[in-house]
């Protein structure tokens, strides 16, 4: 029983050594192979999420008999992923081949360290009573769910299909954004013009998305503000934890600091949309003097305090004719085209309300 132990113990601080030396060089080379990027991010996702449960099974090793030729392979596997992982720094924009060689060879070592804590484990941990790894897909699930919930909340959405008035808008907002003496940017006009829908064009403008990347970071900042719940938000969209738990907005505050630091060199646009009059001050405490760190607000009020403000007008009435004629097309459902002079009389009810 004692040389079972001392070869559990051995296995498991092997494994633990492994994933450690793994998880350590995705971190660091993530931001330096843009090529692999996506790859990378998710390969450094799924081990941020394990790490709490590797570091358990490290400690329990001495009563865990883990799953020998399993965990032996998966170690050998972990050791060639790093090696794989650095070697992605060599491989040049052009080399295609190489490109899709190594992207799937990430893929799968992706794939088998999660198979290997959902199943390998699962199945020997019921065996050797440990709930705690009994549980590791479970708490694996409700990460994701958690995860998953946070990117819809903090990704920026597609605009509509349709749109009308709004090209050269966008083009003005974006050369005032990507000006160098602009770091925070506000966008006003009455509710119903379309801000947000222009915001969601801009992030799908070709410079932009060249420019910013995946940091592209959306918050709907609405009536209530919480700016613990904003920066958690952050966090767990760029899958990262809290260096300690946020209690206050200062912490909260500290805690973006980190988030944006992480994130840097690449440039950083961060959209706080829909924010109230009473709430002025938000953007300006997230506000931080770093390189290529952009914010652009949009609000229904023109914040005075704010230096640069793009002022979206509404839509002239022909456009406002052809949005209208659209819409009331789709909810009809049918061919039929209101007369213009009913059209006007309906728009001109609607500026009246």
């Amino acid at each position: 029983m004692a040389a079972a132990f001392v070869g559990g113990a051995a296995l498991g601080a092997a494994f633990g050594e492994g994933f450690a030396v793994l998880h350590v060089t995705v971190k660091d080379v993530v931001s330096k192979a843009r090529m692999f990027k996506p790859i990378l991010k998710r390969l450094e996702s799924t081990l941020n999420r394990l790490a709490p449960t590797v570091n358990e099974i490290t400690q329990l090793s001495e009563q865990l008999d883990l799953p020998k030729v399993e965990t032996e392979n998966l170690i050998e596997n972990m050791e060639k992923g790093e090696k794989l992982v650095r070697k992605c720094l060599t491989i040049r924009w052009w080399n295609y081949c190489f490109k899709v060689y190594y992207s799937h060879k990430l893929e799968a070592l992706d794939k088998e360290i999660v198979r290997f804590c959902q199943v390998d484990l699962q199945v020997h941990s019921t065996r050797n009573g440990l709930r705690t790894l009994v549980n590791v897909n479970v708490n694996l699930q409700k990460v994701d769910s958690v995860v998953d919930r946070q990117k819809v909340l903090c990704a920026v959405r597609d605009p509509p299909d349709f749109t009308v008035g709004l090209d050269m808008p966008m083009m003005e907002l974006k050369t005032l954004l990507l000006k160098e003496e602009v770091q925070l940017l506000l966008l006003t006009a009455p509710g119903g013009c379309g801000k947000t829908t222009l915001v969601q064009m801009l992030c799908q403008d070709e410079e932009i998305r060249g420019m910013f990347e995946d940091n592209i970071l959306f918050v709907n900042v609405s009536k209530t503000p919480n700016v613990k719940v904003i920066v958690q938000n952050l966090l767990n969209y760029k899958d990262m934890q809290p260096n300690f738990q946020i209690q206050s907005d200062e912490d909260a505050i500290d805690q973006l600091s980190q988030l944006l630091n992480h994130l840097r060199p690449n440039p950083i646009l961060l959209i706080l949309d829909d924010v109230w009059l009473g709430s002025e001050s938000l953007p300006e405490m997230f506000k931080f003097d770093l390189p290529n760190y952009k914010i652009l607000v949009t609000s229904r009020t023109a914040f005075p305090r704010l230096e640069f403000t793009y002022h979206l007008k509404p839509l002239d009435d022909v456009d406002a004719m052809t949005l209208f004629r659209h819409s009331a097309s789709l909810h009809d459902g049918s061919s039929y085209v209101p007369a213009e002079e009913d059209v006007k009389k309906v728009l001109c009810q609607s500026v009246r309300v």
